[in-house]
């Protein structure tokens, strides 16, 4: 950067200190500067950020993503931004500069490798992060990165290769053992249970990776058979890690009664739109076989796999001009009762269908759509919804066994767990009486015991012909970037089947929550 730049823009940050509306006008004053317009529009964008201007901040970034720039260092912010706003696309794009790839600065890959790790573009990461590690950088952060993303890739012996190396220079970086403990079914004569807890008592109870050892030590017992050892582990880890978050209840009910009171008008009938490829959204609670689905029907080759995506809450927060974070909540479900849906159904195609990379479906597969199941069957006519059921006692303790990163904060505690459990039911109840014939239910253990009769239903609902690859033969393979990538590489088999009642004795205050509404 020029020295007249740099005095430019010490004397911008220097007016900036006056308020936001001296740094607002400081920072306007730069967007005739070649050099220095990219960096101001990240202010920008900052200042409408922090005064609520969600569509403001969003059209800064997106101007500065339509402008040149030899600064790496800037180029990942842009890019972050770009990604925090929804703007997926723009954001890969600016990954993909010139000036990125050929970066000699290992941490420019590497935190380029993060990024886009954390959007589940698990393939992409693994180029960056490896290309990091050839350019000299060593740390063990960097190798459980690599072994996350190769997991998710389904190079599973790499995978665990990377994590192994992580603990070597890091012995207790507990996320490294924990995903060791998924990569396969341990054996009396290959588990790390002992490993485990040498590494646990180190630490202490109090440390933040105390549930990721009492998680992988129950995954570890449990395959194993200990099931008494590996219930007080699974105790230990839902208390330590629900007291790591910040779980309102009475917040939950209230967004589940403002979806509920949502008006939606006359909805017009499902209509495919001519020449655009149409959505196919997978919603249910997690862990209920979402991921099975998904792998089958991905293997359609008129279906593209667009992954879990948050463009739909992200495109109703940007038509409300509401910030907030990836999961809806209530004073957003309350503020879409006004909103344009023809234009949040526009906004959303615009972000994905770039995603059905030419082909006629695309699916969307995050299971907490099934929040906005209603503004969906409303905003988009030609979607295809299918909601993936599974037995209650069975979802909640896929869900308690389950970590889950930032989401699903009911699913530490039984009784909270339990109670959601009937809150989503209710709420797809209502979906169901709302939009009749939009939302196609398939019960797990009807898709695990006759997969081809619930295949053929689920394809007839997308309007899609058979083909047999739906079914495939043997493992799956390719990138599955949901907890689950491991159990759905294995053939179709009946195995999770009452799982729950191993532990049923121990089960009883959720069995207790959830037999209301079994017998309603």
């Amino acid at each position: 950067m020029q020295a007249r730049s740099i005095e430019a823009w010490r004397r911008a940050e220097a007016a900036a200190r006056g308020g936001a509306a001296a740094a607002r006008a400081a920072f306007e004053g730069l967007l005739a500067e070649p050099e220095l317009e990219l960096p101001a529009r990240l202010r920008l964008s900052a200042l409408d950020l922090g005064q609520g201007a969600l569509r403001d901040a969003t059209a800064q970034v997106l101007a500065a993503a339509r402008l040149p720039e030899s600064e790496p260092d800037l180029l990942l912010e842009l890019a972050r931004r770009l990604f925090d706003l929804g703007e997926v696309q723009a954001g890969l794009e600016c990954l993909r500069r010139p000036v990125l790839a050929a970066a000699r600065d290992p941490g420019v890959h590497a935190t380029a490798g993060r990024m886009l790790s954390d959007l589940s573009f698990y393939d992409l990461a693994l180029e960056r992060l490896e290309h990091a590690q050839r350019l000299g950088l060593r740390d063990p952060r960097l190798d459980y990165a690599i072994g996350l993303a190769r997991m998710y890739c389904g190079a599973l012996d790499p995978a665990e290769e990377s994590l192994e190396a992580c603990l070597r220079a890091a012995p207790d970086f507990l996320p490294a053992a924990r995903l060791l403990s998924t990569l396969r079914r341990q054996t009396p004569e290959r588990n790390h249970v002992d490993r485990l807890r040498t590494s646990l008592a180190r630490l202490g109870e109090g440390h933040v990776f105390a549930p990721l050892a009492h998680y992988a030590l129950f995954k570890e017992l449990d395959d194993l058979g200990d099931t008494d050892a590996a219930w007080r582990h699974l105790e230990h880890g839902m208390r330590a890690r629900r007291a790591q978050l910040a779980y309102d209840e009475q917040a939950e009910v209230a967004l589940f009664d403002a979806l509920e009171q949502l008006p939606f008008g006359e909805v017009p009938a499902a209509a495919p739109a001519a020449g655009t490829p149409a959505p196919v959204f997978v919603v249910g609670m997690p862990r209920s076989g979402t991921t099975l689905l998904e792998r089958m029907l991905a293997a359609h080759p008129a279906v593209a796999d667009a992954g879990e995506l948050r463009d739909f809450t992200c495109q109703l927060r940007w038509c409300t001009d509401r910030l907030g974070g990836p999961h809806p909540d209530a004073a957003l479900a309350r503020a879409a009762a006004g909103i344009d849906l023809h234009l949040l159904g526009t906004r959303y195609l615009e972000h994905t269908t770039w995603r059905a990379q030419g082909r006629e479906r695309y699916i969307d597969k995050l299971p907490a759509n099934f929040l906005v199941a209603g503004l969906i069957a409303a905003a988009l006519p030609q979607a295809r919804i299918v909601h993936m059921t599974r037995e209650p006692m069975d979802s909640c303790f896929s869900n308690l066994k389950a970590l889950f990163a930032d989401a699903y904060p009911h699913s530490y505690a039984q009784e909270e767990m339990a109670r959601h459990y009937l809150r989503y039911r209710a709420l797809m109840a209502h979906y169901d009486r709302r939009f009749p014939g939009r939302i196609h239910e398939v019960r797990y253990e009807a898709l695990v015991t006759d997969p081809e009769s619930e295949a053929r239903r689920v394809l007839d609902c997308c309007g899609l012909p058979w083909r047999d690859e739906v079914l495939g033969e043997g493992a799956r393979t390719g990138m599955v970037g949901t907890a689950s990538t491991v159990q759905v590489r294995e053939p179709i088999h009946r195995r999770y089947l009452g799982q729950w009642r191993r532990y049923a004795s121990r089960l009883m205050p959720m069995r207790t929550i959830l037999d209301t509404y079994e017998t309603e």
